[in-house]
């Protein structure tokens, strides 16, 4: 009696003779993927390597067939000389790993999410709820559910003192200052505010990044002071990108009007401000400046320094290179900042020029 093996060895070769059935070939090619998802040490090599001489062997014209048996025939070889490919290549990847090895597929980082931490004058520290995704600063401290912030209690309401709020690498949050402005904290930011604007004017902190859109107050102006920017404000959208560890600051004008250190921006428009002073105004790409407020991150040929340097901060992992002319590669594409790091990789493999590892909170560009 056949076993089940010796029946699948006779419709693998009808199958390379090209005269299985439709239903046949579905069985044939069901196998040789579910070879291929088995363990290397599992995965017949040697008897891959038989078929794929076997199948070469069977590459010779013969003139006295009809050709459109002929042609079925190719296109049968050419399927399984793929399926081989396919899982010869996983074979040899397995057995590569101190070579090639990529992306561990049993590694992996999960995403950021929401977080804060809010320090007051008389320096309590308060971690902010992660199920609820934002904070009103109001004459009492509640989330954006009207239920109240434990441990916030007690504010002064006479006296004018500083609040800062503060999200870690991996945490983003919202927060509604005492004039109604929304203000969204990026990754790895602080913002300095008072718990009151008694003054002529609205002024706040900021280091990191943060989407504003500013409550409209025709006789106060707002004011972000930020490493070196202030940026004047009266009632609109903008974003500010202001990290220590970038080399510009970046101002980009969604609605309405602002002065970036006594220069206009109109709408769709964006400062550099250099580490040496120096400011350029461009336009800018909307979009992309706020993908990391719309829950995305949106990459348009920066280079991979550039594109870590971005997710590093949502991720909290450290990035080491293996080879510095890695940093120069550019990458494009989008990926939601709600999937695993895993997705962001292999968003930047597709440039077949770089490989991945993963160990803990450490990615290795290889």
């Amino acid at each position: 009696m056949e076993s089940n093996q010796d029946k699948m060895q006779q419709l693998i070769d009808r199958y390379l003779r090209g005269e299985c059935t439709k239903d046949e070939a579905r069985i044939v090619n069901s196998y040789f993927n579910k070879m291929a998802e088995k363990a290397p040490e599992q995965s017949p090599a040697r008897d891959l390597s038989k078929r794929k001489r076997r199948v070469w062997k069977n590459i010779t014209p013969n003139p006295s067939r009809n050709i459109y048996r002929t042609i079925a025939k190719y296109t049968s070889i050419a399927a399984v000389l793929a399926l081989i490919f396919l899982t010869w290549r996983f074979v040899y990847q397995s057995d590569q790993d101190d070579v090639n090895q990529t992306t561990s597929q049993t590694e992996d980082v999960a995403p950021g999410g929401y977080g804060a931490t809010l320090v007051l004058a008389d320096g309590r520290t308060i971690k902010l709820d992660s199920a609820r995704q934002g904070a009103i600063m109001g004459q009492s401290l509640t989330y954006d559910d009207g239920s109240p912030i434990l441990g916030a209690d007690g504010l002064p309401l006479d006296d004018v003192v500083d609040i800062v709020a503060t999200t870690a690498k991996g945490q983003v949050y919202a927060f509604t200052l005492p004039d109604g402005t929304k203000v969204w904290l990026n990754a790895d930011s602080r913002l300095t505010f008072p718990s009151r604007f008694v003054h002529s004017d609205r002024r706040v902190n900021l280091e990191g990044e943060g989407y504003f859109i500013v409550h409209d107050d025709p006789k106060r102006s707002f004011f972000v002071e930020s490493k070196g920017q202030l940026v004047e404000d009266l009632g609109t959208t903008f974003n500010i990108q202001a990290y220590s560890g970038e080399s510009s600051l970046k101002t980009t004008l969604v609605e309405g009007a602002v002065m970036v250190n006594g220069r206009s921006l109109m709408p769709g428009q964006q400062s550099v401000l250099s580490s040496g002073g120096d400011m350029h105004i461009l336009d800018a790409d909307i979009d992309q400046v706020l993908a990391w407020q719309q829950g995305d991150f949106v990459f348009r040929g920066e280079t991979l320094e550039e594109v870590f340097r971005s997710v590093a901060r949502w991720y909290n992992v450290e990035v080491h290179y293996e080879r510095k002319e890695a940093k120069a590669i550019t990458v494009g594409g989008t990926v939601s900042r709600s999937r695993s790091i895993r997705a962001v990789l292999d968003l930047m493999e597709t440039t077949g020029k770089v490989r991945f590892k993963v160990s803990g909170d450490v990615i290795t560009v290889m």
